[in-house]
């Protein structure tokens, strides 16, 4: 189906955790690692049921994120029940403490896809990034590692390394990053670089504007030495493959109106809610309650399309990029 900007709608993103519920205390994010006992998540046979109901639109894929999803006990029930209703993918992201004990488990149940988050190769500063400090600082970056390691041992499909790039903390580590990702010899293993996003402690214009990484120039850079490049569909991303054998793509969702007329993906809060927009929360269609006091399908499914309705792209053409920081040109690669 399509929104009101004539934008395809064939993917949900559904956080199966609240955004404060995870074992790491990321700096770039929502205050991680500080959450309640009390949890309000929607139940492996709710999001089964809205999911069957989403299905009739159209919706192909389906990833699942945090908060962090390990940290659910069901989880392999989740991606069970979700695997029965035919989607065409499944997909995980994950800091991958919990992952290797449930790999193969989750792979058999129907999960095709994993993005695993890997802010650095350095121990040390492994252990900043994520809140986890400690004097065993290089196990728990070896947990992240175990993790690639057994998502590629389960056969996914695609192995993902999310990389938030942030100024000087770990910009100088990409060629690392790059032979890290070559060290492991598996085509299907993709370094992902995200920019930093402006939203929640990140929010803050002061933090934003230290530790902000303009990945323009990364991005000139990589498709000089690229030797091959394709464009996704999803926000026009490009991956460029690197004479090292390894692909890497860039995500750069910052003041670009081709990330959100290229979004195709609708999302769903961990307590049941349609969110329209990555970066908004004042338009969210909550379906739980309704769902929980006896609605009816076709009510879920007026509420959905109230929800589709609402997608509005946030930067639009007039807030894209200065021209300075434009150095990807229109034409393919």
């Amino acid at each position: 189906m399509l929104d009101r900007y004539n934008r395809p709608v064939n993917g949900v993103r559904i956080s199966l955790t609240p955004s404060a519920k995870c074992n790491f205390r990321c700096i770039f994010c929502h205050m991680e690692g500080v959450y309640e006992n009390t949890d309000t998540s929607m139940t492996p046979e709710e999001i089964e049921r809205v999911m069957r109901v989403l299905k009739k639109f159209g919706i192909e894929s389906v990833k699942l994120t945090g908060g962090e999803p390990m940290l659910r006990n069901d989880i392999v029930e989740i991606v069970e029940r979700l695997h029965g209703l035919n989607f065409k993918e499944i997909s995980m992201t994950t800091n991958g403490t919990r992952f290797p004990q449930l790999a193969k488990r989750l792979r058999e149940a129907g999960l095709s896809r994993v993005n695993i988050s890997l802010h650095t190769v350095d121990p040390q500063k492994f252990c900043w990034i994520t809140g986890t400090r400690s004097v065993d600082g290089e196990n728990r970056l070896r947990y992240t590692i175990d993790a690639i390691k057994a998502a590629l041992d389960a056969g996914m499909e695609t192995v993902k390394l999310n990389v938030v790039v942030m100024k000087g903390v770990n910009e100088d580590e990409i060629d690392d990053m790059i032979n890290f990702v070559k060290a492991f010899g598996h085509d299907n293993c993709i370094l992902q670089l995200i920019e930093l996003v402006h939203e929640g402690e990140a929010s803050s214009a002061e933090f934003f504007q230290k530790y902000y990484y303009n990945l323009g120039p990364v991005e000139e850079a990589i498709k000089r030495r690229a030797i091959k490049c394709v464009t996704r569909k999803l926000h026009l991303r490009r991956q460029y493959l690197l004479p090292e054998n390894v692909w890497v793509e860039l995500v750069r969702p910052m003041r670009n109106c081709d990330f959100c007329m290229n979004d195709s993906r609708i999302r769903i809060t961990h307590d049941g809610k349609f969110k329209p927009c990555l970066m908004r929360d004042d338009n969210l269609v909550d379906f739980l309650t309704p769902m929980r006091s006896g609605a009816s399908d076709e009510e879920l499914e007026r509420l959905f399309l109230k929800a589709v309705y609402l997608r509005e792209p946030f930067w639009k053409p007039n807030d894209v990029r200065p021209l300075e920081e434009i150095v990807i040109d229109r034409e393919d690669c």
